[in-house]
């Protein structure tokens, strides 16, 4: 569930509908549109709308575009209101989220931070890049690839897990794939480069993936570095030491982005000629 701050402008990226056809295609509805309610003592009041208009990003994508009032706290839902074409019936699609107040000013929370962040918008460009760092790091489909690893939080029904859920978020991804673009734009101190993942050239973004591959998979050895530990009894030996195989697979990857880094920040020599007639007169 998303936590929001009182006051907090929302993104693209925060509460957002992407609408898609029996074919998985992008497409816009007739009709589309968002009611927002409050969890009060058992029952649910209306605080936003009814059926205010959503803002489009592109196809098939919509956000809420406002700011979240000051005087909001507690459990909300959110409702989007669809009608895929005229005079269809309209369907409607629930999101749940929180608004907690904080104090950045005080250490009475943890890390406001997290609340306070802006999730970056995943649009089908981007979706196509996370896909590839997700198969680079073999993060696609957990429910076939993770044999003996635990489940996670992906889906739970009464306390127990129902499917694996996947090791890194969308959001994760996104920010790696942002910081591994900027780091490719610095490469070269005689060049400023100033590429984005949405004008970046093929060979950038592919590269791009491959540095993001490679801080996944440090990060994930540093939440397992916390964890790990050793044991010894009675001849019986138990290690777990999953941060040592992550980062040793994510320095593989570091390894092959800086090689690719460097010759695709490199400037290349060129030749210019000048063209003139063939027969000087005069």
């Amino acid at each position: 569930m998303m936590v929001f701050v009182p006051g907090r402008q929302l993104s693209p990226g925060d509460l957002n509908l992407t609408v898609r056809d029996a074919q998985g295609l992008l497409y816009d509805p007739d009709g589309i549109s968002f009611t927002m309610f409050q969890h009060l003592e058992g029952r649910d009041v209306l605080v936003w709308g009814p059926k205010a208009v959503a803002k489009r990003v592109e196809q098939g994508l919509y956000w809420v575009d406002m700011t979240i009032p000051s005087s909001w706290e507690g459990d909300f839902k959110l409702v989007w209101h669809l009608r895929e074409r005229s005079g269809a019936e309209e369907r409607a699609v629930y999101e749940e989220f929180t608004v907690a107040r904080m104090d950045i000013s005080r250490t009475s929370h943890e890390a406001p931070s997290i609340a306070m962040a802006r999730n970056p918008l995943l649009t089908p460009k981007l979706a196509d890049l996370v896909i590839v760092v997700r198969e680079l790091i073999s993060d696609e489909n957990p429910d076939r690839n993770y044999h003996f690893r635990p489940p996670t939080a992906g889906k739970t029904v009464a306390g127990y897990s129902q499917r694996v859920g996947f090791i890194w978020e969308d959001k994760t991804i996104l920010r790696f794939l942002n910081l591994a673009m900027s780091t490719l734009c610095i490469a070269n101190p005689m060049v400023n480069y100033t590429y984005t993942l949405e004008n970046a050239p093929a060979n950038w973004l592919q590269t791009a993936c491959i540095g993001a591959a490679a801080w996944c998979l440090s990060k994930e050895a540093a939440r397992w570095a916390a964890d790990e530990f050793s044991y010894s009894l009675n001849g019986v030996s138990l290690d777990v030491n999953k941060a040592q195989t992550y980062q040793g697979l994510g320095d593989s990857y570091r390894a092959e982005f800086t090689e690719m880094k460097m010759n695709l920040a490199a400037t290349k020599p060129t030749s210019v000629g000048l063209r003139q007639s063939r027969w000087l007169l005069g």
